[in-house]
């Protein structure tokens, strides 16, 4: 909002604000999901940023979790 009041909208193809500079050598996985979470690849966020970007341009959707978290782990709690 800004000074008037007014609602302010930024497009970006981004939903979450880039990870600021000091985040961009931390470790992170890549996924891809088929009926389950599957790891494609460990790396820094700054290249899996990259990825992200180079797969949505191929129509591919890959998902960037903390390399500390298994996202399956997550899903089956709901199950």
């Amino acid at each position: 909002m800004d000074s008037t009041g007014k609602v302010l909208i930024v497009n970006s193809s981004w939903y979450l604000p880039m990870p600021l500079k000091e985040y961009a050598m931390s470790r992170v996985t890549v996924y891809f999901y088929n009926d389950e979470w599957i790891p494609i690849k460990y790396c820094f966020l700054e290249k899996a940023i990259v990825l992200h970007q180079k797969a949505k341009l191929e129509g591919k959707e890959i998902l960037l979790f903390p390399a500390d978290l298994d996202p399956n782990e997550f899903s089956n709690s709901f199950n």
